[in-house]
């Protein structure tokens, strides 16, 4: 039994160690992509070509999140202000997640104070610690439980609806007022459909029946068909939802059980087209190509309504309204290709099919090397312990001088 503790303990030590290679070496590179994030923001590089903002450049480069690119370009902003703490992550012995929480919460003043604490706190700690202590020079330190921040009158609701390994996520988060208006609304709903026969109704029923009747009473007539959620069906059974993938069998039985379906007549396996006949795009059209593209199809762009259709070759040059030719973009996008930002070349039925090429002629894409080079950096030599249990009520940071 022993020995199987020895084992399990040497087991331990040697993966501890590595995490601690990698993630100091994780952290040297993204202290890289700061500097050059440094550099972009100096030079002003990133705009132009249909970039909307560092963030996206970063983003489009690099094909980090939207939230990831949001972080570095944060830390970035504030290069300098925190001399010891970048250099400890140049170092590889304080993380990127960590410099972020420092960078959107602590004054310039305090950097000298904070480094310590920083290097030895989990994030999950510099989450709870540095939102709520009262960075005001002259004060002693944190109250042992700071007061809530009061919400100002007009604190605007947030809403955040993404897609997670298949399920659609939705957050949302308000002044108390606003939030009891939603929290009643979806309570009304859920009660509806109790007295109406469904006794197993929950609160999330209640907002999926609270999002139907809305769909149903919009008007005129051509704003629910605007809205319409289109489901797609094929004869081997499959199906698939505009924009949001593949549907699973047990929702495909109940909607070819009792579902009411409107065929879209194809040819050779694409809807029929309506060529040069029309220079609007008809809205049955219009819809059949924002469910291929998904969004905007500028490389990036994370926008996925409100679209327009354009014309890869304009309609005024004799181009037609086929969907072959046609692709969605948004209203900034489609502005900035018309005043000669970007062109747009390439195959729209194909995912990676479109080519865009800023006013430069150069690709608008991410130029990742054959041969990546390994880290330039030596790993750290040591790492510091993280994960101790501390009281953060007593912790007294004090402004510089």
């Amino acid at each position: 039994m022993d020995s199987l503790r020895d084992a399990g303990a040497d087991a331990w030590e040697v993966a501890s160690r590595r995490a601690g290679v990698i993630a100091g070496q994780a952290a040297q590179l993204n202290a890289d992509l700061v500097d050059l994030m440094v550099e972009v923001l100096e030079t002003n590089c990133w705009s132009g070509g249909g970039i909307r903002s560092p963030e996206h450049w970063l983003q489009l480069m690099t094909a980090v999140s939207p939230s990831r690119a949001a972080d570095i370009v944060a830390v970035a902003r504030r290069k300098g202000d925190f001399p010891e703490l970048e250099a400890r992550l140049a170092r590889g012995t304080v993380s990127l997640d960590q410099m972020v929480v420092v960078a959107r919460h602590v004054p310039t003043e305090y950097a000298e104070s904070v480094t310590e604490f920083v290097q030895a706190a989990t994030v999950s700690q510099l989450r709870r610690v540095l939102p709520k202590y009262l960075f005001e020079p002259g004060t002693p330190g944190p109250v042992a439980d700071p007061p809530e921040p009061v919400a100002p009158v007009d604190d605007a609701p947030r809403l955040q609806m993404s897609l997670q390994e298949g399920r659609f996520v939705l957050r949302f988060d308000a002044n108390p007022l606003d939030g009891a208006l939603v929290e009643q609304a979806i309570r009304e709903a859920k009660d509806a459909l109790f007295t109406a026969g469904d006794t197993e109704a929950t609160l999330a029923d209640g907002l999926v029946e609270c999002a139907s009747r809305s769909l149903h009473q919009a008007s005129p007539a051509s704003r629910r068909e605007h809205y319409r959620v289109l489901v797609h069906l094929d004869a081997d059974g499959n199906g698939w939802i505009n924009k949001r993938g593949s549907l699973p069998s047990r929702l495909m039985k109940k909607l070819t059980c009792d579902g009411t379906l409107k065929p879209v007549w194809t040819k050779d396996a694409k809807p029929v087209s309506v060529g040069r006949s029309m220079r609007i795009v008809p809205e049955r059209t219009r819809r059949l190509i924002e469910d291929r593209d998904g969004g905007c199809r500028f490389p990036g762009c994370t926008v996925a309504g409100f679209l327009e259709n354009h014309h890869l070759y304009h309609w005024s040059e004799g181009g037609p309204t086929d969907i072959d030719t046609l692709i969605s973009l948004c209203s900034r996008h489609h502005r900035e290709h018309h005043q000669g930002e970007f062109t747009i070349d390439g195959d729209p039925g194909a995912p990676a099919g479109l080519r865009f090429t800023n006013r430069h002629g150069l690709a608008i894409e991410r130029d990742i090397p054959d041969q990546i080079p390994p880290p330039t950096h030596p790993p750290p030599e040591k790492q510091p312990i993280r994960g101790w249990i501390m009281d953060t009520t007593s912790i007294n940071f004090r402004p510089t001088g």
